[in-house]
């Protein structure tokens, strides 16, 4: 599975650059604006980058497509950063003093925190489409949004569903990556909060060959269900020895494993009926996703995956705060991209947003992902979905709405 997923995201990356020389070349006498679309195409995370990468170029060709910004227009540029937080540093410096970047979108967690002082430094703007964790609760704000909720809400979603699922003695498992440590810290204290019986709490180094000796008093406990905060590697590795070891109960998986994949390596009839995965979800019955879904299905086919909504909003943002700005620069993109996403008149899309601009108006965008009004640091409210595991594939069973956390 793992060299199939690096053939496939090596390949995407190669196809995203080339389109992006191709671009480059054709528009090489018009006048441009560089964004970088830093994501994993490699790695535990390469399934999420992939979605991103290509959510961001649907969106700035949709930009394009409508003359593009009053800076030109979009031209993107692609780096794989594997999640690793040394390589996302050493990719982004050089998408802004090679490249001459003014925005980058597309981090993880480790990532995202590790490009904070790089971002305020260089007066860059990062935006993350996924990237939840609760230390940019405190980072985040000025040049650092995202276009996903904090994984407060992450957390609070959890620990919900499992309350109402009414299980009495739930295990945590959690990875050791801060993706995956701070929505297992918040799902613990809700569901301590509603009497549940917490059976284990622990924490697993990514990498190993085997998870036995992490398992062995998990097992040994008999839960109802174990909370699984994993990526996918170490996830599949963690069911399949559970299962092996007699583990009959349900489980609840995180973001990292809300994908396809994840049947064919673990064995569809150990998921069936009795795995569940929890990630932040656009509203489904708003006219912003609907558009943007059948856009999406008109130009790549398919259902849009996890995050591509979030991930398309990002790419509006950056497209109407230039737009907006009185510079091409990422400091003017930082000065006005909250009165972008709220305060003035609903738009849904970068042609309605130009347009009201160009009409002296105040704008709100209103993101396939939902609102994208941002907090102190930078974060909207989020909403979310659990899915379970049915015939191999994964459907929706519960929508949780950003009210139900008010």
């Amino acid at each position: 599975m793992k060299t199939m997923k690096t053939t496939r995201s090596m390949l995407l990356k190669s196809t995203l650059l080339a389109g992006t020389f191709a671009a480059t070349s054709l528009a090489a006498q018009a006048q441009e604006v560089t964004v970088g679309i830093l994501v994993p195409l490699t790695g535990e995370l390469g399934e999420f980058g992939k979605i991103v990468a290509e959510a961001v170029e649907l969106g700035v060709a949709e930009v394009n497509a409508a003359g593009g910004t009053k800076c030109g227009t979009i031209r993107t540029v692609v780096a794989d950063t594997g999640g690793n937080p040394e390589t996302g540093i050493r990719e982004a410096t050089k998408m802004i003093e090679s490249e001459g970047a003014v925005a980058l979108v597309g981090p993880t967690s480790g990532v995202m925190v590790a490009l904070v002082d790089l971002a305020k430094r260089t007066k860059t703007v990062i935006m993350s489409p996924y990237a939840g964790t609760i230390t940019l609760n405190e980072l985040g704000g000025d040049y650092v949004y995202r276009t996903v909720s904090s994984d407060l809400g992450d957390g609070a979603a959890s620990g919900l569903w499992l309350s109402e699922k009414g299980y009495k003695r739930v295990a945590l498992l959690v990875q050791n990556e801060e993706s995956t440590i701070s929505p297992a810290q918040v799902a613990k204290q809700k569901l301590e909060a509603s009497g549940i019986e917490l059976t284990d709490y622990v924490v697993y180094n990514p990498g190993q060959p085997s998870y036995q000796a992490e398992l062995v008093s998990v097992l040994a406990n008999a839960p109802d269900a174990i909370y699984l905060a994993g990526g996918q590697e170490s996830g599949v590795t963690v069911i399949k020895e559970a299962t092996a070891g007699g583990f009959e109960g349900e489980w609840l998986f995180t973001a990292d494993l809300a994908v396809p994949e994840v049947f064919d390596a673990v064995g569809a009839q150990y998921l069936n009926d009795r795995a569940y995965v929890e990630f932040a979800d656009a509203d489904a019955s708003l006219p912003e996703f609907k558009a943007f879904e059948a856009l999406y299905k008109e130009k790549k086919g398919g259902e849009p995956g996890p995050f591509a909504a979030n991930s398309f909003d990002m790419a509006n943002l950056v497209a109407l705060s230039l737009e907006k700005a009185d510079a091409c620069t990422g400091e003017a993109i930082n000065a006005v991209i909250r009165d972008v996403a709220d305060g003035g008149e609903p738009v849904g899309s970068f042609a309605a947003g130009k347009e009201a601009i160009a009409a002296g108006k105040d704008i709100n965008y209103e993101g396939a992902s939902g609102p994208l009004a941002l907090d102190e640091s930078g974060t909207p409210a989020g909403s979310y979905s659990i899915q379970q595991a049915k015939d191999g594939k994964w459907e929706n069973v519960k929508f949780y709405p950003a009210s139900a956390f008010e």
